[in-house]
């Protein structure tokens, strides 16, 4: 089955090892998540680098300078994540001081986002 990142191109074809956390922090005072990973590795991200990357519809669009509504578009500059939480076993959730919450980072697609 193929899946797809946000902009519609092809994830690469993980094993359930390389998108299975059994470990995740999310370490705000730095603004980094470290997730563990079950083949083994450990991946490092920037959450500014996260927020550039948001998977949500609005993000997408701005990315694509289509802004949906004039009001939507924000500067994420100087934004930072205030919480997290997990969506099921598949995703985790960023809050940001700006309000945006509606990112859901999938761990095929975060695991495809470390390079």
């Amino acid at each position: 089955m193929s899946r797809f990142d946000p902009a519609g191109k092809p994830l690469p074809n993980f094993t359930e090892e390389q998108v299975t956390p059994v470990d995740l922090k999310v370490k705000l005072a730095d603004q980094r998540l470290i997730v563990a990973w079950r083949d083994g590795r450990t991946s490092e991200y920037s959450l500014a680098k996260l927020r550039s990357a948001c998977p949500c519809a609005t993000c997408r669009t701005e990315r694509e300078n289509k802004p949906l509504l004039p009001i939507l578009k924000s500067d994420p500059t100087g934004v930072k994540v205030t919480s997290a939480q997990m969506v099921g076993n598949y995703a985790i959730q960023f809050f940001w001081s700006d309000g945006h919450s509606t990112g859901i980072f999938d761990f095929r697609y975060l695991r495809s986002l470390d390079h």
